[in-house]
């Protein structure tokens, strides 16, 4: 062999050796390729090594993990015309990489696009105590709204959850006040029916007394055996006999354990008698 056609040889296998290394493209396991020969569209190719006519053949990667995109802070008006602003993430992934690649031109940029537009949306039909109290729900709703749309670009949207809510400060010290405001009516509430239920214990403890008249009296030695040792000053008349109506002001008394003073009306019975028998006498 001479020396040119050696030298031809050795050129066309060197042009040989770069086309092939040329050619070769790798694939990873998380990524689906799609190869187009002359601008069309010609077959999907898997993960490992694949091979490309350098020139007349090209091949497009596409990543088929979940994605997570912030969703830029954006103010939106409410149902009940409050300014909100609000921040969001979304979860998204390729599920059909020949629709992502060929339906639309930047799936990413769309698909954020996207979320936006319904995001205004759904909160501009939703009032502020629901987007405040319901976000979770807002968000799914947001979430299946956006699926439905993508699904032609071959997009699967995974999660839309709502990060942040912004309100302005003149909105927040009104929501601190309603706030303050429910404590003090649940604290109302809860006290009065208390007091409620205090009163009637202490009227059941008062009927119980006065129809046992072993344990009025019993409750009234124990009323001074706890006097015993302070310095109150309720009295206690053990040596006169009390008719109903006093038994039942004792008893109430008594269920009570309050300083309560039992009045003798005594006194002013003799004092009576002793002012009307001067005047039987004058005459």
């Amino acid at each position: 062999m001479d020396p040119a056609s050696f030298l031809g040889l050795a050129v066309a296998a060197f042009g040989v050796a770069v086309v092939a290394f040329g050619g070769l493209r790798q694939v990873n396991q998380w990524e689906t390729a799609l190869k187009f020969t002359l601008g069309k569209f010609s077959g999907r190719k898997g993960p490992g090594l694949n091979f490309v006519l350098p020139g007349f053949q090209r091949m497009v990667r596409i990543d088929m993990r979940v994605r997570n995109r912030d969703l830029p802070q954006q103010a939106v008006i409410t149902a009940d015309n409050v300014t909100a602003w609000i921040d969001a993430v979304i979860y998204y992934k390729v599920v059909d990489a020949e629709k992502a690649t060929l339906n639309v031109q930047d799936y990413e940029h769309a698909v954020r696009d996207r979320a936006k537009v319904v995001l205004r949306d759904v909160v501009g039909e939703t009032s502020l105590d629901q987007l405040l109290a319901h976000r979770d729900e807002i968000a799914a709703k947001v979430r299946s709204a956006v699926e439905q749309f993508v699904a032609q670009w071959g997009l699967h949207v995974e999660l839309i959850a709502l990060q942040d809510i912004q309100l302005p400060q003149q909105m927040q010290e009104v929501i601190a006040k309603k706030a303050i405001a429910e404590r003090d009516r649940q604290y109302v509430v809860i006290k009065s029916q208390a007091d409620l239920e205090s009163a009637k214990n202490f009227a059941e403890a008062a009927r119980i007394l006065h129809q046992s008249p072993g344990a009025m009296e019993l409750r009234r030695l124990e009323a001074l055996q706890n006097l015993s040792g302070g310095t109150s000053k309720v009295i206690f008349d053990l040596a006169k006999p009390q008719g109903a109506s006093e038994t039942q002001a004792a008893a109430v008394a008594a269920a009570l354990g309050g300083s309560v003073r039992v009045a003798d009306e005594q006194p002013e019975v003799e004092e009576a008698e002793g002012q009307a028998r001067p005047r039987a006498m004058r005459r």
